[in-house]
């Protein structure tokens, strides 16, 4: 398993109970360094077959499968900035603690687990990520993509209905 880390158009979504996190968690068509010898970008449509399944993915603090998730992931979708994704953070202790990071800005970053499934080397030495499977979502202190994408703070609750996930629900029965 790879893991890849970006800075995260993050922020907490006042909803129901302002439990949601969501951003960017990967961006597409983003050249960038890993190590030495890797230069990867994702490309649209990495991720497709996970976005059926988004309660699958949970959410985890600096990859750390030793410990509880401390949520999963309620909505992810393929747009033109990458992969967006929404994630429930569950209602304890470390919960509360995360989500006060988050809302003060030190936690503002993601990260992934993800398994190459199919990849495009180019003639200059860049991998192309065409296909992987997202194992996890990590919130982390430092991303590997860099100001990607910055914190945009906290939404006060609204009485506004969620479009997308209203648009996700009526898609899946025409299916």
């Amino acid at each position: 398993m790879e893991n890849r880390t970006y800075e995260a158009d993050l922020e907490i979504r006042a909803g129901s109970d302002g439990r949601t996190i969501h951003g960017i968690v990967v961006p597409y068509n983003v050249e960038q360094r890993i190590n030495r010898s890797l230069v990867e970008v994702f490309r649209p449509g990495v991720f497709s077959a996970v976005t059926r399944a988004a309660h699958r993915v949970k959410l985890l603090v600096g990859h750390d499968a030793n410990q509880l998730p401390q949520g999963r992931a309620t909505l992810l979708r393929e747009d033109a900035a990458g992969l967006y994704g929404e994630f429930r953070v569950s209602k304890t202790q470390r919960g509360d603690e995360l989500l006060e990071l988050v809302a003060d800005g030190a936690v503002d970053q993601f990260s992934v687990g993800f398994q190459p499934l199919t990849d495009k080397k180019r003639a200059d030495g860049v991998v192309e990520r065409v296909r992987a499977h997202l194992a996890e979502v990590s919130l982390v202190t430092f991303g590997a993509y860099g100001m990607a994408a910055s914190v945009a703070g906290i939404r006060e609750e609204s009485k506004t209905p969620n479009l997308d996930a209203a648009r996700e629900l009526l898609e899946g029965f025409g299916r």
